[in-house]
């Protein structure tokens, strides 16, 4: 295995890993879903980087002919643990030429599903909708922590804990936030402490300064420990509220409207150009009639089919459309299905992704390529 498989020193895997981190979060993804690092090694140097949707034998033999050593796909390689691993058989024949060739894969997918700027946005801009908003916006599940520290130690505290992961904000677009204010603690120690100030067995006064920030659910062990390891007292005193904020932003599916009403069937030719695919599949509605307020999801969405009915959307489009979802909603008389196809709805992310890496290297003057996958079809051809 090529441990070292070139690129610039001054950037490793592990750094862009962070930034995709914070620009695509993991808190977004589904409890059921495999998000981020699949397999590789945070400190090999990076080289290049591919985007695509599907890790296969053709996209390793790809980034291998474009300089490529990190592959940046939105499907994970696995969705459930593995009980073996046969290096002869998928998936195991696909890790170890990743491996032999130095290449880190690394996945964004019902994270990147639902984040602003991923999949839906992409879609819904490509179609011509516009002012789109998530089916259902995200709740990110938060702990406001509070903390006292003496002034001294209040900077060395605060990076501990921002080390860790706290004070981020805007889904990682402000970083390293809190609020300090100045106050007096008490406390009066018993035998056999060790306090750091103050007398053993008397009230203590001390000047302290009131250290707030804010962490996601997931971090809150990492950050705990960061508080432990960095605060100067024996026993440091601290607070936990938990809090949930919603992101209109962020969620899963969109919908918005259409700049002008638009008969279905016109539309439909759209976005088959638009999406380049050479078939669309339309379940329940009249082709003639006019449709203005649109949902979406790319990929597999007839989960969101509801609220999309719900929001009073005149049409769904989305993908992977199930014989007997197709007959719920004709013989219900729901809103009409358009079924693009789960490829071509989720495949103009691929520009996002690309772009969000671009703006990652344009801070570095190494001459790291980012290039986007042609060797990737639809998996099937139809007749």
């Amino acid at each position: 295995m090529n441990s070292d498989p070139g690129g610039n020193s001054q950037i490793n895997h592990g750094t862009l890993i962070d930034y995709l981190k914070a620009k695509i979060p993991s808190g977004l993804s589904e409890s059921w879903d495999n998000c981020g690092l699949q397999v590789g090694s945070r400190q090999w140097p990076l080289h290049g980087v591919l985007c695509c949707l599907d890790f296969s034998d053709a996209v390793i033999a790809e980034a291998q002919a474009v300089g490529a050593n990190f592959i940046f796909s939105h499907h994970p390689l696995f969705f459930k643990p593995l009980k073996r691993l046969d290096l002869d058989l998928f998936p195991g024949n696909l890790l170890q030429q990743a491996l032999s060739a130095g290449i880190t894969l690394y996945s964004a997918h019902t994270n990147l599903d639902s984040v602003a700027g991923g999949v839906n946005d992409h879609l819904a801009k490509l179609l011509g909708v516009t002012d789109s908003l998530p089916l259902i916006s995200h709740f990110r599940e938060l702990y406001k922590l509070v903390t006292f520290v003496p002034p001294a130690e209040a900077d060395q505290v605060g990076a501990a804990l921002f080390a860790a992961g706290a004070g981020c904000l805007g889904e990682g677009r402000y970083s390293e936030c809190s609020f300090r204010s100045s106050g007096v603690g008490s406390f009066r120690p018993a035998p056999g402490s060790a306090p750091r100030v103050g007398e053993i067995g008397r009230m203590n006064l001390v000047d302290e300064i009131r250290l707030e920030t804010v962490l996601d659910k997931n971090l809150l062990a990492s950050v705990l420990k960061g508080l432990r390891q960095a605060h100067p007292y024996e026993v440091p005193a601290y607070d936990l509220y938990p809090m949930q904020l919603p992101d209109e932003a962020c969620g899963p599916g969109r919908i918005g409207e259409l700049e002008d009403n638009m008969i279905l069937a016109e539309f439909a030719d759209l976005v088959k150009f638009r999406l380049g695919t050479t078939s669309l599949r339309l379940i329940g509605g009249d082709p003639e009639r006019k449709v203005k307020k649109i949902a979406l999801c790319g990929g597999s969405g007839f989960s969101f089919y509801k609220q999309a009915q719900a929001a009073g959307a005149d049409l769904f489009i989305t993908g992977d459309i199930k014989y007997h979802e197709a007959r719920e909603v004709v013989d219900q008389g729901g809103i009409p299905i358009l079924d693009a196809g789960h490829f071509a709805t989720e495949r103009p992310v691929l520009e996002g992704c690309a772009a969000w890496c671009r703006e990652f290297l344009s801070d570095y003057s190494a001459p790291v390529a980012v290039a986007i996958s042609h060797s990737e079809r639809e998996p099937w051809v139809v007749l």
